[in-house]
């Protein structure tokens, strides 16, 4: 099966919160793998239905602010009953925030 990401992805874990912007849904996770366009994100005990817009703030680990992202859930997979990977298309790109996460990728 052809690839079809535009941007490479880099695999790395970097704490997330998330909320979802059209209900009350939040909660925590981690972002375990990152592009330019998305990530994939493991969300604890959140089932978070395919297109609902969420907020996310990474929290990076290098004294900085989080970086905040918007974008919208992609797709979802049960790991684990209570637990999730969800697919995630960002919005809105930061490179220079994108370029902070991946001074960690090893």
């Amino acid at each position: 099966m052809q690839d079809r990401r535009v941007f490479e992805r880099f695999n790395i874990e970097i704490p997330v919160k998330f909320h979802s912007l059209n209900s009350d849904v939040k909660g925590t996770g981690k972002m375990i793998n990152v592009s330019a366009g998305g990530g994939g994100m493991v969300v604890t005990t959140k089932y978070l239905l395919p297109s609902t817009p969420l907020e996310i703030q990474l929290l990076i680990p290098d004294n900085k602010d989080p970086l905040t992202a918007t974008g919208k859930v992609i797709w979802l997979k049960a790991i684990e009953p209570t637990l999730f990977l969800a697919g995630v298309e960002f919005d809105k790109v930061d490179f220079m925030g994108i370029a902070r996460a991946l001074r960690l990728h090893k």
